[in-house]
């Protein structure tokens, strides 16, 4: 969606010819804007399963760090408090 937008913007402005400026501002827009949710979103499931959100980093290996993550994410949260506070509302472990 964001880059068709881009595209459109780009397409109006004659500049396809060149580095398309308003996709790349546009996409590099989303990015900034979706990372840091994203990193925030997984260090609390990290700290759920009662473990340091630090083992975020680990998605910066090279091909198997995503993996790594997705592990993480698959184990089931702690049913009592962790150090990290106490199980949040509704949650049943």
């Amino acid at each position: 969606m964001v880059v068709g937008v881009g595209l459109f913007i780009d397409d109006a402005m004659g500049d396809l010819d060149e580095l398309p400026a308003a996709t790349v501002g546009l996409c590099g827009a989303f990015v900034l804007a979706t990372i840091p949710p994203w990193i925030g979103l997984n260090v609390r499931r990290l700290h759920d399963i009662g473990l340091t959100g630090w083992l975020f980093l680990a998605v910066l290996i090279p091909t198997i760090g995503w993996l790594i993550i997705l592990v993480f994410a698959l184990i089931p949260t702690q049913a009592r408090e962790n150090q990290w506070g106490p199980v949040p509302a509704g949650v049943r472990a």
